[in-house]
């Protein structure tokens, strides 16, 4: 007997019974919910667009069947890499981590020192503004310059290991974490090691400037916190030399960060400074984004207003008309001329900002200065005609982005795209000779100043 006073044995029959029913619920469940995913399975299968099927059916065919393992990762990974491939190289596949860093590279949230440097060689392309190197300076006051070579790197100002070639640099380089970092620059030749100088820069998280601006008597740069909330905009230098009273030099290196509000700075300074002639220098511009044009191009357009098109993009359904964001242009250029240098690199929004421009008649093609280099050969000086848009859509559920070109673009006329063209010497724009886009000191600039005066 239990507590309860009833017999054990029938007890445990009826708790057997209760314990049956359950069991007999569940295996029912169970059942009802594969019939109902297997039915489903089919179903879907049924209405699933026939290139899904048959691409599933290819995959099931691979991983049942062939003689080596072939993962769902590595299927669908090149399974996506095919379809890029009858994709134009604008549009693509990100993962969720590649999207990331595209996002905090388009806030101009970079790492390391900020090079760029010559494929294959120990010599600098680029520094990128506000980076570490861009700001260090040698005991004597020298800076790093692009077109110079990168002879050593060292954890100290003593224990600096040669660096003559590019994989002993890159090697060299990730070598040393992050941190204080000495790095040994020569003018003279990629194995220099007398006529060379040292600078110091840490090796961090930075903030990218994308706007510099200079006179013959001052220097200016926009410098950010490391949350690139706190931009504060600095004198860096004493001025540009080749510069003349009067004149201004703006460069422009990228649509994306911080650089609308950077370009705001530098033309308000261009008015304290009461210049009346400015050179815009797009040499290198690859673009960004639509909203940073909208709001430069504000700045420098003559003849617009608030409600004036920047531009067009036509796609296969519709035209989208693109407005500047307001009409900036006499209050900061008033009675000013403005010049525009540019090369093969210079792309997207900055050929579309070059457009509005001569739309609106703040210049004509024969304000613009194409640099050519000896590797161009015979061929014209031009921009690199890029004149179609590109939307990126982000997985909500995985992370991952596609980023795919939508539209060709067209000036504020209606009608002028430079797709495949670019804004060329043929239009009227002048040719400037370089040896590369990395000469040291940049002679093609004092060329354009120079050719700028005899106007």
């Amino acid at each position: 007997m239990n507590e309860n006073g009833m017999p054990q044995g029938g007890t445990n029959e009826k708790k057997n019974k209760k314990t049956l029913k359950k069991v007999l619920i569940a295996v029912a469940c169970v059942a009802a919910a594969v019939l109902l995913f297997v039915s489903g399975f089919f179903a879907s299968r049924l209405f699933m667009d026939k290139g899904l099927r048959s691409l599933l059916w290819f995959k099931e065919r691979i991983q049942s069947e062939y003689y080596e393992e072939i993962s769902d990762e590595e299927f669908w990974d090149a399974a996506i890499e095919g379809v890029e491939g009858i994709l134009d190289k604008y549009s693509g596949y990100y993962s969720s981590e590649e999207y990331d860093a595209v996002l905090s590279s388009d806030k101009g949230i970079s790492s390391g020192l900020g090079i760029y440097i010559v494929n294959g060689t120990n010599r600098i392309y680029s520094i990128s503004l506000g980076s570490p190197l861009f700001l260090a300076k040698s005991a004597s006051g020298e800076r790093a310059q692009a077109g110079m070579y990168i002879t050593g790197i060292g954890s100290s100002a003593d224990q600096i290991a040669d660096t003559f070639d590019f994989d002993t640099l890159f090697a060299r380089l990730g070598e040393i974490g992050s941190g204080e970092c000495y790095v040994r620059l020569s003018a003279a030749a990629p194995d220099d090691t007398v006529n060379a100088f040292i600078v110091a820069a840490e090796k961090k998280v930075y903030t990218e400037s994308h706007v510099l601006y200079a006179t013959n008597r001052a220097t200016y740069i926009e410098l950010f916190d490391e949350n690139a909330k706190n931009g504060v905009w600095t004198k860096i230098g004493d001025g540009m030399s080749g510069l003349a009273d009067g004149e201004a030099y703006i460069r422009f290196t990228q649509f994306t960060g911080n650089a609308a509000e950077e370009f705001g700075k530098a033309v308000s300074q261009y008015k304290a400074d009461g210049c009346d002639t400015l050179l815009l220098d797009l040499r290198e511009n690859g673009g960004g984004y639509l909203s940073i044009l909208q709001e430069v191009a504000s700045y420098l357009m003559k003849d617009a207003d608030g409600k004036s098109p920047v531009m067009y993009a036509k796609s296969k359904n519709s035209t989208v008309k693109y407005l500047s964001s307001g009409d900036k242009y006499e209050e900061y250029f008033a009675g000013s001329k403005i010049y525009v240098a540019a090369n093969e690199n210079t792309a997207s929004a900055s050929e579309a900002l070059i457009g509005a421009m001569i739309c609106y008649g703040t210049l004509s093609y024969g304000d613009i200065y194409l640099t050519k280099t000896a590797a161009a050969g015979d061929s014209s000086a031009r921009t690199y005609g890029k004149g179609i848009m590109q939307t990126t859509w982000r997985n909500p559920s995985t992370g991952e982005a596609a980023k795919l070109t939508t539209a060709y673009l067209y000036w504020p006329d209606g009608t002028t795209c430079i797709h495949g063209k670019g804004v060329t010497a043929e239009d009227g724009a002048n040719t400037v000779a370089a040896e590369t886009n990395y000469d040291l000191g940049d002679p093609a600039l004092s060329k354009i100043f120079a050719d700028i005066r005899t106007r």
